[in-house]
């Protein structure tokens, strides 16, 4: 009977609350495996990714804390262990590719109405040129007007 309680308690003292699962979950979900830095420890299934899900778990339950964890990977393997680098690093990895891209899309809408623009007096000067109604000095402004706005 004591040695049944006594594995009971044993294995209660192991098992993490609520709270520290979220905490293990969160970490392994921080860290990439080693072996090839393609997954983080918590999907990946190889034996140094085992291992580590193993490491944080237990000191989670030692009471270490995530700062205390990730410090302790980042000494032992650097920054390449962290999904996303700390500090400046990790804003310029994120911030870099937005930047391109809605810089694309700005120039993009950019070209585009200057084309439209252009497209569109040119249709105008013509149809207003080829009009026998139209007195010469008027074509002359229009063109003039015309030529003016886009050099």
């Amino acid at each position: 009977m004591v040695h049944i309680i006594a594995t009971l308690l044993i294995a209660s003292a192991l098992t993490p609350t609520p709270d520290q699962a979220k905490t293990i979950v969160k970490l392994e979900d921080k860290l990439m495996a080693p072996c090839c830095y393609s997954q983080t420890i918590r999907v990946h299934m190889s034996a140094e990714a085992e291992q580590m899900r193993e490491e944080v778990t237990d000191m989670v339950l030692a009471g270490k804390s995530d700062q205390d964890i990730v410090r302790y990977y980042k000494a032992k393997y650097g920054e390449t262990i962290l999904v996303v680098p700390d500090g400046g690093a990790g804003q310029i990895a994120f911030g870099v590719p937005i930047i391109v891209v809605l810089s694309a899309f700005g120039l993009l809408a950019f070209g585009m109405g200057r084309t439209m623009r252009t497209r569109t007096l040119e249709i105008s000067s013509r149809q207003i040129i080829r009009a026998d109604a139209v007195p010469a000095g008027v074509i002359e402004k229009i063109r003039r007007n015309v030529c003016d706005e886009f050099q």
